[in-house]
């Protein structure tokens, strides 16, 4: 079985140190990136009323695309094994849920290696609401890159 580290990409600058990081340590260590982009359900009652499931589901793929395509440019510029995942829900819950998943597949989740955005008032400076979940929730390490 091969060795995984999960990094949760939104496009932000944090997530982008995260992924050089864990790029570095996946050459470094022959361990495959799981890189993963979590984005909204749009389960409203004003998005099905408005928009067909299929339109959303098509918007949902296209900000994700627009995400990992600087992820993917970067990754095949490294030579590192990986994959990535679209993932629709709420962020804390679909991580958290994935590295459970992953568990028990050929490629089980070792590590998340990802940015803290300290966006939350709560966790000003320190964690944003995300890693502060993972790292209460997660059944594997956890390296938070801080901001610059």
């Amino acid at each position: 079985m091969s060795k995984t580290i999960l990094v949760p990409i939104d496009g932000s600058k944090n997530a982008a140190k995260a992924l050089e990081w864990a790029t570095s340590l996946a050459k470094t260590a022959a361990m495959k990136l799981l890189v993963v982009n979590v984005q909204p359900s749009f389960q409203t009652i004003h998005a099905k009323t408005l928009f067909k499931h299929e339109d959303i589901e098509q918007y949902q793929q296209q900000l994700f695309n627009e995400v990992m395509e600087p992820v993917n440019a970067r990754l095949q510029q490294a030579g590192v094994d990986y994959e990535t995942k679209l993932l629709i829900g709420d962020p804390k819950t679909c991580i958290v849920q994935e590295v459970n998943d992953q568990q028990n597949s050929n490629w089980p989740v070792d590590m998340v290696v990802m940015g803290s955005r300290g966006s939350n008032p709560l966790f000003s400076g320190l964690l944003g609401s995300v890693s502060y979940a993972m790292i209460h929730s997660a059944v594997c390490p956890v390296t938070i890159i801080p901001q610059d």
